[in-house]
């Protein structure tokens, strides 16, 4: 008696890619196999669910992250990386450093949002360590990328995984509040940092500056000092929240 044996029909939608959703160290399989904390769960953009295909602000669904294959990951998280070193030479080598330095941020988050968090932080990794290289000779917007926006970077991820944006007025609340207390501890690091940088050469003193603010009072200038700075973060973020959004929706 002849048997026959099964013949499955050949699948095209399917790929052998040994670096694939299921399991990838970087991805987001939804199963746990994320180690930066990407696999399962709610997200930002809504519960988890269906939603609008393609919309990663939709009601549900966690946008279009899932659905990436890996070779696009890796050119956004390249592409991400390129665009911050070129922001942080631009901000070394000429007069303007906020808005280069935010555009890092920018790419930075864009990519930790699409790709996942592991493609997003080698990204940040890499435009750091080259953009170092480009711009070794400018101290202060080292200090900056190194003090300010990578933590900035990091804290503004967090806050979207918790669902903290400017769009309802307590979760606004909220995040201007961590903002500004941010803003308050970056003071104080930058602060001791200047002060151990222009203390070992001997040159300005950063206390007589902030003293001079103040009209020889040291505690109100650094009072003023740190208001001020605290406002000016919490401006920055809503404009860091704004053409973030923008562009996330722009990638595809």
């Amino acid at each position: 008696m002849t048997g026959f044996a099964d013949i499955r029909p050949l699948r095209s939608d399917e790929t052998s890619d040994p670096f694939g959703d299921k399991g990838e160290p970087f991805g987001d399989d939804g199963k746990g196999g994320d180690p930066f904390g990407e696999g399962g769960g709610s997200d930002r953009f809504g519960e988890s669910g269906g939603g609008k295909k393609g919309d990663p602000h939709g009601g549900k669904g966690r946008g279009d992250k899932r659905r990436l294959p890996p070779t696009r990951r890796l050119a956004y998280a390249a592409i991400s990386a390129a665009l911050s070193v070129v922001m942080i030479t631009i901000a070394a080598w000429l007069p303007v450093t906020a808005a280069p330095l935010l555009i890092t941020n920018i790419s930075w988050n864009a990519a930790m949002e699409k790709c996942g968090f592991g493609y997003g932080l080698m990204s940040m990794i890499a435009s750091v360590a080259l953009g170092f290289l480009c711009s070794a000779a400018n101290v202060a917007v080292l200090v900056l990328v190194a003090v300010v926006f990578v933590p900035y970077n990091l804290l503004c991820y967090g806050l979207s995984r918790a669902g903290m944006d400017y769009k309802r007025a307590l979760k606004a609340a909220l995040r201007a509040v961590i903002i500004a207390a941010f803003g308050a501890l970056e003071v104080l690091i930058v602060f001791k940092i200047a002060g151990a940088l222009t203390g070992v050469g001997d040159y300005v003193s950063i206390d007589g500056i902030i003293s001079f603010i103040a009209g020889g009072n040291f505690a109100l200038g650094y009072f003023a000092v740190t208001l001020a700075a605290m406002v000016i973060f919490i401006l920055v973020d809503l404009v860091y929240c704004y053409f973030f959004r923008r562009v996330l929706d722009k990638l595809k």
